[in-house]
């Protein structure tokens, strides 16, 4: 069952609790698998008080001449108070999207600049929202269980992106490059994740194809930095049809299986059977640290122009493989730092 106030825009802070932690965020890809952004906005309340933050995060990756992937990413950090929810047409605060200190998302654009460390990165771009049907990636069976802390939806699986990202003085035009945008509140974060997008995808023939997948699988913290067992969701998309594996059941019966350059994952149902996989080199993830609200930090490793295949099988017989080269999101997320990944932020 999906809120009714979906998409979010006003700060979700759980009640009976100090601490807390928000974040909408986007990403898009150019169909030719050479350049995608990836947009962060964040509210963060420690539990010790210390931090009371509005952030803007950027990155923007760009595959060179040499197939070689660049990198470059921005974060800035404000007072809380910096955050603003939007009037919409009809008057009710928050309707009309969210803004922090020059950085603005709303349901028809987002516009703004980050600069960090030397670096600046600018976007102006157009939203249309092709499918707009929210998805939960969390049971809400979970949270009575205590096996989750925080809510996460993805408010559209489809967007398509027009306009235009400066990065360090060069320009990217995007022209209805597809995309998504993802929502996630919560007391604190889970122990680890992987997550892994793509609604730009070609048969074998190097045809485009309208095939979804977005996948999550996450440990949630029991007590402290305890890792619980592995709680999985998928979404398809498939010959028009809604696939939604986010039960309490699929949590804990998903396949799952990971590296930090590789996610291996299916799901069945009757008589049709998913199967994908997920890659990035070493080299190619950008490197970023979040913060949680007990002050404990996360490393992400967070590539945008990813390889992933699927593979959809009915009643034992292959009957479709979908691609996405070079255009499908991969995070990998943990409390240990991977030596191997560039830390950009």
């Amino acid at each position: 069952m999906q809120p009714a106030n979906l998409p979010v825009w006003t700060p979700n802070r759980p009640k009976g609790h100090e601490q807390f932690q928000e974040v909408w965020y986007l990403k898009l890809n150019d169909r030719l698998g050479q350049n995608a952004l990836w947009l962060r906005f964040t509210l963060l309340v420690t539990k010790n008080g210390f931090q009371k933050s509005a952030e803007t995060w950027a990155i923007f990756f760009h595959r060179e001449a040499n197939k070689e992937i660049s990198k470059t990413a921005a974060k800035q950090s404000f007072s809380i108070q910096s955050f603003e929810a939007l009037v919409g047409r009809e008057g009710k605060a928050g309707s009309g999207g969210i803004r922090v200190e020059n950085c603005q998302l709303t349901p028809e654009f987002t516009r703004g600049q980050v600069q960090s460390k030397g670096k600046n990165i600018q976007w102006d771009l157009a939203i249309h929202t092709v499918q707009d049907h929210p998805v939960s990636f969390l049971p809400s069976a979970l949270r009575k269980l205590g096996l989750a802390n925080n809510e996460a939806w993805t408010i559209s699986e489809e967007m398509l992106f027009t306009g235009k990202v400066t990065v360090d003085g060069v320009s990217y035009d995007f022209n209805n490059a597809p995309g998504t945008q993802g929502h996630w509140s919560g007391v604190r974060s889970a122990h680890s994740w992987i997550w892994g997008q793509s609604n730009s995808f070609q048969n074998e023939q190097g045809d485009p194809v309208p095939f979804i997948f977005e996948g999550l699988t996450s440990r949630p913290q029991i007590r402290g930095n305890i890792a619980g067992p592995r709680i999985s969701s998928y979404y398809f998309f498939y010959r028009g049809q809604h696939y939604r594996f986010n039960g309490l059941w699929d949590a804990f019966h998903l396949k799952s299986e990971s590296s930090i350059t590789e996610w291996k994952f299916q799901a069945d149902r009757g008589e049709l059977s998913f199967r994908g996989v997920a890659r990035a080199d070493h080299k190619d993830f950008a490197g970023v640290t979040f913060q949680d609200t007990d002050s404990s930090i996360l490393y992400c490793a967070n590539s945008k122009l990813s390889n992933m295949s699927v593979h959809i099988y009915r009643r034992g017989k292959l009957e479709a493989t979908f691609l996405s080269n070079g255009t499908a999101a991969f995070e990998v997320v943990s409390r240990d730092k991977n030596p191997y990944v560039q830390a950009l932020l």
